[in-house]
């Protein structure tokens, strides 16, 4: 009986340390070691708005963004081409706030705002584009949607990856694709205008860009006659759809896990992405060892090409 009263003291115990140990790690995440970067960041000179954790400053966001689309709806008549303001309204606030070059702060993960060319040209003189900060909150709250691309990757990974795809955007290449971009653009303005003369009083104009980007990747990216650019298209809107609309809070710990069946639909769709690519990489791959004659005028096989280049 002593043993048994010994064995569940010991016990208690035991869930208490480790019910302190969990807290006392989320206190430090969430809270001590955001601000211990905030104050150094600010020593640094690189101003912002000021955050509240573990959020940030996601709720500064999203009530700048609810007044100002009831700004517009009060004022619907005034047509506006400030693009800027109306998508990213927090944006254009903050920079007046703190210029054009500022820290904010999505959940626990601070990110730099740039919007001076001079800046940005003066680091990146400074500092080799294998050492920047990459965020870690789209390395796993994003990873169906980034992988672990240029995008993402950093130091020698990245410059592996920047090795082999700089070829495929050099000026030529760029120029040898252009009548594939040209193409459904002008048949989409040609669809308008047919539309506007019949009298169509309504043009769904984000279903038909939708759609013309669709045929551009398509075309662009795999080729005149591959089918699944439009299929890879189709799912990344998808993914996108899946993953923005369900984790609102991006960066603030934990938020990934409260929809985990959006989560799990996300990963789905990556890896039906990844089939599709595969197939089209082993498709052109088949016709390079029959000696077949191709149409390299598209992404693929010119990063096909420069990796096999880059292998020799």
């Amino acid at each position: 009986m002593e043993f048994l009263k010994l064995f569940q003291a010991f016990f208690s115990s035991l869930i208490v340390a480790f019910s302190l140990y969990l807290f006392l790690r989320m206190l430090f995440s969430c809270w001590i070691l955001p601000i211990l970067v905030y104050d150094k960041l600010g020593k640094n000179v690189f101003g912002g708005p000021t955050p509240t954790f573990p959020l940030g400053n996601i709720r500064d966001m999203k009530t700048v963004s609810k007044k100002n689309m009831k700004d517009d709806s009060s004022s619907s008549s005034t047509i506006s081409h400030d693009i800027h303001s109306t998508v990213f309204p927090h944006f254009s606030r903050w920079q007046k706030s703190h210029g054009k070059v500022f820290i904010y702060w999505l959940g626990t993960e601070p990110f730099l705002y740039i919007a001076e060319p001079d800046f940005l040209k003066k680091m990146s003189s400074k500092v080799q584009g294998k050492f920047w900060g990459k965020p870690n909150v789209f390395k796993h709250d994003r990873k169906p949607m980034f992988g672990s691309g240029l995008v993402m990757v950093e130091g020698d990974d990245w410059v592996r990856h920047r090795h082999v795809i700089s070829p495929a955007f050099s000026p030529p290449n760029m120029k040898a694709m252009v009548s594939l971009m040209v193409e459904p653009a002008t048949k989409m303005l040609r669809r308008w205008t047919t539309l506007i003369n019949s009298g169509k009083p309504e043009i769904d104009v984000e279903r038909d860009i939708s759609t013309m980007a669709g045929e551009i990747i398509a075309r662009a990216t795999f080729g005149l006659s591959c089918g699944n650019g439009s299929q890879v298209f189709e799912k990344l809107k998808a993914m996108q759809i899946t993953l923005f609309n369900s984790n609102r809070y991006v960066g603030v710990p934990f938020s990934r896990w409260l929809f985990p069946e959006k989560i799990l639909e996300a990963k789905k769709l990556g890896k039906e992405i990844d089939q599709l690519f595969m197939s089209v990489i082993e498709d052109h791959v088949g016709k390079k060892k029959k000696n077949k004659c191709l149409d390299e005028a598209y992404l693929v096989g010119y990063m096909m090409e420069g990796k096999r280049f880059s292998g020799r």
